[in-house]
Parts: structure tokens; C-alpha cells; sequence
């Protein structure tokens, strides 16, 4: 195979809005079909003529991944590096950075994908690395059989690539992507992939992650602002009481709270300096963060101390890598930074539900384990903590503002009002302004001009006309704008549909005048 207001008779302005408004809707109504070319446009331009045997692309997922592949620095001589989909029809497609295509659709013809797209290191033998489409990932899985046993394989997932690893768990291989270093993220359900992408590159702001502490008799409320050592110049843990954790958080809207603790059977843990441990369901504390709008990460360990207080040596307990974790730049740079001192830390998403995020992070099957467990593994765990006083994270959960909660939220112009509210309410303005031929005559009947003699003095008949003038531009043309609109649009079709009459009744009307004249 190897294929690769006007005078009468005259259209006024509002006909060129109104074919402006056509021709855009017009446009947009195209843009399912001419959207899904432009990437392929974009990779085609990029390159000169391609070669016999080799073909264009023309497939979105294809395309998208070349383009990646075209903003990535060239490998090292050893390397070809070609971006690559699996088709429904079980063949593969590759392309190189000049958008050349080669198909592949046996073995044989696997083969010769370097001599088609690269022949100037097709007697190099070098090493292939293909940048797999999220399509060929998430739908054609089964096909990765058929590429070279030794080629080095990454997923491109929006504008970013991350290396594929495969791994074996219950007799079946399973694929993460490797988002940093020591954080893979589980490949199974493309919405939930997506949902922790967002999550992972959310960046992170110091002065909005708050390290809660829970101490029975503490504060009963939260600062919006964190506190700052003035020797480290780092925030401060925040003490919190347990029983007034829901109101601490309400004031805590839009940031980010971290709390510690041994999770078991769906309760928090925690142990106060003096006493014994105490608990919280973990459910009231996610209906708390919810409804304040926080950010919640919950950092399992295998003892309930809670950062900021003193163990019995008079040290400082935290938690092992936090302070630093909380200098990173992105939300996979915190976990990144956890995970040098816990080992690799794999991350599992779900699709967000009710405009909340879930992300379970936990150390991969080949992270060093505890030497000990049970009852033994728990008190060596704790005289750890008190010798060293620093608490190991064993595990992460996170329940964030989903990507589609978060984009509504920056979308507002107003903080408080919902972006479609604003967003109609705008669009409801510009209809108005548009329509405002029959806008003002309809808000002339609701509300007549004033009248000068019906005020004492100048500065009473002023203000009742700015009121008015406000209310109408305000109040009125927002929702009166749609059917302005409407009506200004049918108008303005009238006119045209009745312009050749019109036209032959001037005529009729010059041709009397001259007939008079003479």
C-alpha cells in the first residue's frame, strides 16, 4: 500500500449590519466544517512538495500532533521522530515535520516509514520517536502492538507531549503518561485525562495554598490573607478548630487548603499536640471546601500529627518536601517535589461531577514500602515523626474546581455574577444598539419625553433625564434587544425583498415629472 432612518427608497446602515450579522452566522455555521482543516492547512504550508509515495495529511487527530511535533527541537542524529495515528481502519499514518504522510498498513510497509519520511537517515538505522495522536491513546490502543518494539512512544495532549509508560497490573497493560519525573498520570477515560491535565498545569500562587492545621480549641475562623515568617518569608500554618473547620473555609473562597492526617474508613484522623487522636468525616470536610469554592488537598499519612505544632524533642513538625513542594509553579511540580523524598507517584482522575474535580495520588506498586505494618508499622511510623518531626506522605486526594467550573469563574467580567448572565446581558445590550430604530420608539410609549415645564428648575428636569437615559440604556435595551434586533433585521429584508418595486415606482414618477415638464 504506502500512501501516504433612511430616505424611502434607499437601503440606510442597518442593512449592512444586518448582512454583517448574516455573513456571521453564516461563517460560524461553517466553521464545523472548515475548522477541522486548519491544522492540516497550517502543517501543509509548512512544507515544500512531498516525495513519491508520500502523501498530505488530512486527518484533525494526525495534524494536531504533527504540529507539536513542528514546535519541538530537532533529536539527536541516532533519532527519527514522526507523529503517528492509528486509523479506524487499523492501519498507521505518520508525518514528519514538513507534513509529508506515509500509510502503513502490514509489516513490510512499517518498514519503510524512515526511507519514506526521513531517507536522509534511512541507512542510520536510528532509533524511532513517534508522537502518538490522544485519538490512537484513548481509541485504538490495541493497535501499538504493530509499531517497532523499540520505539520510544509519547502522547501528545494538547500543546503537550508527555513519554507513554506501559505498565502490567492484574495480568493486564495498562499506559500512564509520564507528566514529570516522579508523577504518571493513569491514560483511561479521555475526559477524565483531560480533567487532570487542567488540574496538573493549574499554576500555583504561595500566597493562595494554605497549610490548615486541625487543634481542638483553636481559632474559630481563617484570615483571607496567609500569615508569613519573618525569618523564612514562608506562610505560616494556619490553626484551625475542628468544629469551626466549615466556617474557616467560607472564608477561604477561590484558594487552596492543605490538611493532614491518617485517612481510614472514610475519616480524617488528626492528633492535637496533647490528647489523643481525634476525627472528622472526610465527606463534611469536601461539603465545606464545596460550598466556600476551596481548592482541597488532603495529604494522607501514616500518623495523624498535624503540621505546625511541637513534638515531644521541640521540634517543628511539617511535612516531608511541603515547604518546598509549595514554591513550584504548577500543580504537577507540587506533586513532582512530594514525590522525590515518597518515590513516583501515580495519579488516577475521575470526570468531574457538579463542577468538582477528583484526583487520587498514590506511590506506584514499585515505591519503597514500609519495612513494617500493622500496629508495629504504625508505632514505628509515629516515634519517626516525633524523632525527626517530619510526617511521609503516603497518599494525595484531591477535590479542586473543575477545568469547566474554573474557565466560567475567569470568564466574568463582574466576580459574583454567573458569565452567561453577563455575557447575555451584553449581547442583549449590542441587539438593543442595533435595533435602536424601533428600541426608542418603544420606549418612547413606556416612557414619554419630560417635559421642561413640568419641573421648577433646570437641574430637577436634568436629572430626570439622565434617569431616564440610564434606565433605557441600562434596563431596557438589554431586553429589548433581541427583538429589536429581530425587528430592525425583518425591515431591512422587507426593504430589499420591495427595492425592484420601489425602484419601478421612482422610475414611473421621474417619467410623469418630465412628461409634465414637457
Amino acid at each position: 500500500m504506502g500512501y501516504a432612518t433612511r430616505p424611502r427608497g434607499r437601503p440606510g446602515p442597518g442593512l449592512a449590519r444586518a448582512v454583517a450579522v448574516l455573513v456571521a452566522v453564516a461563517t460560524v455555521a461553517a466553521g464545523g466544517t472548515a475548522n477541522a482543516n486548519w491544522l492540516s492547512k497550517l502543517v501543509r504550508e509548512s512544507g515544500e512538495a512531498g516525495s513519491k509515495g508520500v502523501s498530505r495529511s488530512g486527518h484533525g487527530a494526525l495534524d494536531a500532533a504533527a504540529l507539536h511535533l513542528k514546535s519541538l527541537p530537532r533529536g539527536p542524529d541516532g533519532t527519527a521522530a514522526f507523529a503517528a495515528h492509528a486509523t479506524p481502519e487499523g492501519h498507521w499514518t505518520f508525518a514528519n515535520r514538513a507534513g509529508e504522510v506515509y500509510t502503513a498498513g502490514t509489516a513490510d510497509e512499517m518498514t519503510r516509514v524512515v526511507a519514506a519520511l526521513a531517507p536522509d537517515r534511512a541507512g542510520q538505522k536510528p532509533r524511532l520517536v513517534l508522537y502518538l495522536s490522544d485519538e490512537t491513546v484513548f481509541s485504538g490502543r490495541a493497535l501499538l502492538k504493530d509499531l517497532p518494539a523499540d520505539a520510544q512512544l509519547h502522547i501528545v495532549l494538547g500543546r503537550s507531549s508527555h513519554p507513554v509508560v506501559p505498565r502490567m497490573e492484574g495480568g493486564a497493560e495498562r499506559l500512564y503518561a509520564e507528566v514529570r519525573p516522579n508523577v504518571v498520570l493513569r491514560l483511561d477515560e479521555r475526559r477524565a485525562v483531560e480533567e487532570a491535565m487542567f488540574q496538573l498545569g493549574r499554576p500555583l500562587e504561595a500566597t493562595r495554598m494554605r497549610v490548615l492545621a486541625l487543634r481542638p480549641g483553636g481559632p474559630d475562623s481563617l484570615k483571607t490573607v496567609p500569615r508569613y515568617d519573618a525569618a523564612t518569608k514562608g506562610a505560616m500554618v494556619d490553626e484551625i478548630d475542628p468544629a469551626s473547620l466549615g466556617r474557616g473555609l467560607s472564608s477561604l473562597g477561590g484558594q487552596t487548603a492543605v490538611l493532614s492526617g491518617r485517612v481510614e474508613a472514610g475519616q480524617l484522623f488528626y492528633k492535637p499536640a496533647r490528647g489523643a487522636e481525634r476525627q472528622i468525616p472526610l465527606d463534611e470536610i469536601e461539603r465545606a471546601a464545596a460550598a466556600a469554592d476551596v481548592n482541597l488537598v488532603i495529604l494522607q499519612s501514616t500518623v495523624a500529627s498535624q503540621p505546625g505544632g511541637r513534638n515531644w524533642l521541640w521540634q517543628r513538625v511539617a511535612v516531608d518536601g511541603l515547604d518546598d513542594a509549595l514554591k513550584r509553579a504548577a500543580f504537577a511540580d507540587f506533586l513532582n517535589a512530594l514525590g522525590a523524598s515518597r518515590g513516583r507517584l501515580t495519579v488516577e482522575a475521575a470526570a468531574a461531577v457538579d463542577g468538582r474535580a477528583t484526583l487520587k495520588v498514590r506511590p506506584e506498586p514499585s515505591a519503597p514500602v514500609v519495612p513494617y505494618s500493622g500496629a508495629l508499622g504504625d508505632w514505628m511510623a509515629e516515634l519517626t515523626s516525633q524523632v525527626t518531626g517530619s510526617l511521609v506522605t503516603s497518599a494525595i486526594d484531591v477535590r479542586a474546581r473543575s477545568e469547566e467550573r474554573q474557565r466560567e469563574l475567569d470568564a466574568r467580567l463582574v466576580p459574583g455574577v454567573p458569565s452567561w448572565l453577563q455575557f447575555g446581558y451584553l449581547a442583549g445590550l449590542a441587539a438593543g444598539i442595533l435595533g435602536l430604530q424601533f428600541s426608542r420608539v418603544w420606549w418612547a410609549r413606556i416612557w414619554p419625553r419630560e417635559a421642561r415645564g413640568d419641573y421648577g428648575g433646570a437641574i430637577g428636569y436634568g436629572a430626570a433625564r439622565l434617569i431616564r437615559a440610564l434606565v433605557f440604556v441600562l434596563l431596557f435595551l438589554p431586553v429589548a434587544g433581541a427583538p429589536a434586533f429581530l425587528a430592525t433585521l425583518a425591515a431591512q429584508l422587507w426593504s430589499v425583498v420591495t427595492a425592484p418595486w420601489r425602484f419601478v415606482r421612482w422610475l414611473g414618477a421621474l417619467a410623469a415629472r418630465r412628461g409634465r415638464a414637457a
